[in-house]
C-alpha cells in the first residue's frame, strides 16, 4: 500500500487518469492543461461545485474511500438536480497529506467515477495538492439543460403544492448517530436512517421525470435543511409558505432514531440536515390533471405572505415552522 509520498505526484496522477473512463463530448481528456468538451447544440451549461472537508462534512475514518467519492458526487449531483438539469462532466480537486494511501485514493476516485457514471457523467481532470492539515475533496459538476427549461427558487407562487422527495430528517440523524456510537452495525434497526446520511439516493432521474411531467414551478436541494432552505426558495419567490404536520408518513425508522438521540422527529426533519432530496414548488392543476410522481409527497401550500412559514398541527392550529438550516459560519 504505497503513500503518495512512496509515489510521488505525477505517478499518482497517471493513477488516478488511468482508472476512470471518459466521458461523451470529451474532445480532449485530462492528461492535457485543460480538457475540451463539447455541450449538445442549443443547450444551456449548469455549473455547481462542492467541497467535503474532514472533520466538517465528514467524520476521520467513518466512511470507507468510495463510498466517501459516491457522496461527494451526489452532493453535487442533488444541485443539478434541483435544476432539472442533466450531468455531463466533471472536476475533482483534492487536498490529501503525503501519507495518504494511494490505492485508497483510487477507490475514493472509482466510487466517485461510477456515481457520476450511473447518471452520464464522468471526471475530465482536476487537481492534486498535498496539505498538512485537514483533507478535502472539491468536485465542479457541469450538465446541460434545454434553454429556458432550468427550474430555479423564484417561480413558486401562492396557491402552489409544496412536494419533497424521500424522508428528510434521516440523514441528520444518521450524521448524529455515527458521531455518537461509531460503529453503525451496532444499531441494525436504524441502518435505514445511517444510510440516508452514509449513501445517499441520487434524485436526477426524478427530477428529469418531473421535468417531462410539467408543472414544478421552483425547486431547490435541501442538504442544508429543510427549514432553511425553504426559506431560501421562499425569499427568491417572495412567498410564504405553510406546512401540514399531518401530511408527512409515518416513519419508523427516523422515530427510533428520535428515540435513542433524545430529540424530537421535528428538530431531526426540519432543522440542519445533510439530506440530498428536492423541495419542489408545484402548479396545483397540473399536478392533479397528470399521474402524481410516486417519489414525491405534498406537504404543504405556499402563500401570499412573504417570508412567513408556519406549521399547521393535527388539531387545527397554527404556529411559527422551526428555522434551521446548516451554516458553515453559524457556530
Amino acid at each position: 500500500m504505497p503513500s503518495l509520498r512512496d509515489l510521488g505526484e505525477f505517478e499518482v496522477l497517471r493513477r488516478l487518469a488511468a482508472a476512470r473512463p471518459t466521458p461523451a463530448g470529451t474532445r480532449v481528456d485530462a492528461g492535457d492543461d485543460a480538457a475540451v468538451l463539447r455541450a449538445q447544440p442549443g443547450r444551456d451549461l449548469v455549473v455547481t461545485t462542492d467541497a467535503f472537508v474532514e472533520g466538517r462534512h465528514y467524520p476521520a475514518a467513518v466512511l470507507a474511500p468510495a463510498v466517501l467519492g459516491a457522496r461527494l458526487a451526489l452532493a453535487n449531483l442533488s444541485d443539478l438536480a434541483a435544476m432539472a438539469a442533466s450531468p455531463r462532466w466533471a472536476l475533482l480537486s483534492m487536498g490529501v497529506r503525503p501519507e495518504h494511501d494511494a490505492d485508497d485514493l483510487v477507490r475514493l476516485e472509482a466510487g466517485l467515477a461510477a456515481a457520476l457514471s450511473a447518471e452520464g457523467a464522468g471526471i475530465v481532470g482536476g487537481n492534486l495538492a498535498g496539505v498538512e492539515g485537514p483533507e478535502w475533496f472539491s468536485l465542479t459538476l457541469i450538465g446541460e439543460v434545454e434553454p429556458g427549461r432550468a427550474w430555479t427558487r423564484s417561480g413558486a407562487r401562492p396557491g402552489d403544492l409544496i412536494g419533497v422527495t424521500g424522508s428528510p430528517g434521516r440523514a441528520a440523524a444518521g450524521l448524529r448517530l455515527l458521531r455518537q456510537i461509531g460503529d453503525a452495525s451496532t444499531v441494525e434497526d436504524l441502518v435505514p436512517v445511517v444510510d440516508a446520511w452514509r449513501s445517499p439516493a441520487c434524485r436526477v432521474r426524478a427530477a428529469l421525470d418531473l421535468a417531462r411531467i410539467g408543472g414544478a414551478t421552483a425547486a431547490i436541494d435541501i442538504s442544508d435543511g429543510f427549514s432553511g432552505d425553504l426559506a431560501r426558495l421562499c425569499e427568491a419567490s417572495g412567498v410564504g409558505a405553510q406546512i401540514d404536520a399531518t401530511a408527512w408518513p409515518p416513519d419508523a425508522s427516523l422515530e427510533r432514531a428520535a428515540g435513542r438521540l433524545g430529540v424530537s422527529v421535528e428538530e431531526l426533519r426540519f432543522g440542519p440536515g445533510d439530506d440530498y432530496e428536492l423541495l419542489l414548488a408545484l402548479d396545483p392543476a397540473e399536478w392533479s390533471a397528470q399521474a402524481q410522481h410516486p417519489g414525491v409527497t405534498i406537504v404543504g401550500r405556499f402563500t401570499e405572505a412573504p417570508g412567513v412559514l408556519t406549521i399547521r398541527t393535527a388539531d387545527g392550529g397554527e404556529r411559527a415552522l422551526p428555522a434551521g438550516g446548516f451554516d458553515h459560519f453559524g457556530g
